[in-house]
C-alpha cells in the first residue's frame, strides 16, 4: 500500500491539496487524453513528514517568526538557513523506500533521465500556484542525485522569494504545501509556451505561442529571444508571425552527463523557425481541446522530441480586465 506517493495516471484535478496544482493539473490532462509524461507525485504529507522524523518544526517555526521584509539581506540569509536544514534532512526509511520503487519503475526503459518538478498550494485555500517561484530540476540522473534534489524541491517552499509573496498575500508559512513530481524528462528539441487567451490584449478569440530551440526553460525565464506566433483560434490560421534571432538554449548538460545548461544557437538554427505549420495546428487543436475540458483559458507548457509533442503543464490564463469574450 502506497502512502506517500501517487501515479499521475491517478490524479484529478480534484486533489490539489494531496499533490498542489502542478500534479492536479498534469492528472486531469492525463484523464483527457493529452500526452503527458509518465511520472508520479510526492504527496503534501510528505514534507511534515521528514519534518517531523528530523525534529525540524521547531527549530523552522523559530527561524520563520523573525523574518523581515525590511531587510532583503537579513532575509536571503535566514531562508537559506532553513533550506538548508531541509536539504540535510534524513528522508525517513519508509518514505525513501516508496519513492525508491516508484523511480525504478518508472525508469525501468531506455530514458534515465527525469525531471523534479515543484507543485504548490496553500491548504484550505483556492491558490494552487506561484508560478516562478518554486524550482523545478531537468535532467536528474541516479537516486543519489534524485534524493538531493527532491530535498532541494522541497527546501524551495523557503526561498526568499517564495516567503516574501507568502507574507504579501496575507498566508501562513505553515499552509504552504509542497508536492514534488517526478517525470520522465522530455529531452526537446523544441519547446515553449502557449494561451488559449492573448495575454497582452486579453482576446480569447486569438493562440499566442511562444518557441524555442531545446527544453522550454528559456521560454519560460524570459532569457533568450523566441519565436512568436499568434492564431486565429477558430481557424488556427497564423495572423502573426515573427521568427526572432534565437540567441540560446537550454539543452543537457552532456560534459556533466546530468543537469541542463545554457549554451548558444548554432548558427546554422538561429534564424530558423522553431514550429513547421503542421505544429502550429496541432498545438493550437491541442489547446483548444484543454481549454474546452477545463473551461476556462489556459497556459500551457508543451515540448516535442522526435515530432511527438508532449504537454508539461496547463493552469489559468490571468486575463486583464478588458479581456474580450471567446467566439468560436
Amino acid at each position: 500500500m502506497t502512502t506517500f506517493t501517487v501515479s499521475i495516471s491517478e490524479i484529478s484535478r480534484e486533489d490539489v491539496q494531496r499533490v498542489g496544482g502542478k500534479g492536479a493539473s498534469l492528472g486531469e490532462l492525463t484523464s483527457l487524453g493529452a500526452r503527458v509524461p509518465p511520472g508520479f507525485s510526492i504527496t503534501a504529507r510528505a514534507l511534515p513528514y521528514l519534518l517531523h522524523a528530523n525534529a525540524l518544526e521547531e527549530p523552522i517555526a523559530e527561524r520563520a517568526a523573525r523574518l523581515d521584509l525590511e531587510d532583503l539581506n537579513a532575509l536571503e540569509v535566514d531562508t537559506a538557513d532553513i533550506r538548508g536544514l531541509i536539504a540535510s534532512a534524513r528522508i525517513p526509511a519508509e518514505l525513501e523506500g516508496e519513492i525508491r520503487e516508484r523511480y525504478r519503475a518508472l525508469v525501468s526503459g531506455p530514458n534515465k533521465y527525469v525531471a523534479v518538478r515543484s507543485s504548490v498550494a496553500v491548504r484550505d485555500s483556492p491558490i494552487s500556484s506561484f508560478p516562478g517561484l518554486m524550482d523545478t530540476y531537468h535532467y536528474v540522473l541516479g537516486e543519489v542525485e534524485l534524493f538531493d534534489r527532491i530535498r532541494e524541491c522541497w527546501a524551495s517552499l523557503w526561498t526568499a522569494r517564495a516567503v516574501f509573496a507568502r507574507i504579501r498575500h496575507g498566508i501562513a508559512h505553515d499552509r504552504g504545501v509542497i508536492a514534488p513530481v517526478i517525470q520522465l524528462m522530455v529531452d526537446a528539441d523544441r519547446a515553449g509556451v502557449l494561451f488559449t487567451a492573448n495575454p497582452i490584449s486579453g482576446a480569447t478569440t486569438e493562440i499566442v505561442i511562444e518557441s524555442n530551440w531545446g527544453i522550454g526553460e528559456s521560454v519560460v525565464s524570459g532569457r533568450s529571444m523566441s519565436d512568436f506566433f499568434v492564431l486565429d483560434k477558430a481557424s488556427l490560421a497564423v495572423k502573426e508571425r515573427r521568427i526572432a534571432r534565437k540567441n540560446l538554449m537550454v539543452t543537457m548538460d552532456h560534459l556533466r552527463g546530468s543537469g541542463r545548461v545554457e549554451q548558444e544557437v548554432p548558427r546554422e538554427q538561429a534564424n530558423e523557425p522553431t514550429l513547421s505549420e503542421a505544429q502550429l495546428t496541432e498545438l493550437g487543436t491541442t489547446s483548444k481541446r484543454i481549454e474546452d475540458h477545463f473551461g476556462f483559458s489556459v497556459d500551457i507548457e508543451w515540448a516535442y522530441q522526435d515530432g511527438v509533442l508532449y504537454i508539461l503543464q496547463a493552469r489559468r490564463v490571468k486575463q486583464p480586465d478588458r479581456a474580450q469574450p471567446a467566439g468560436r
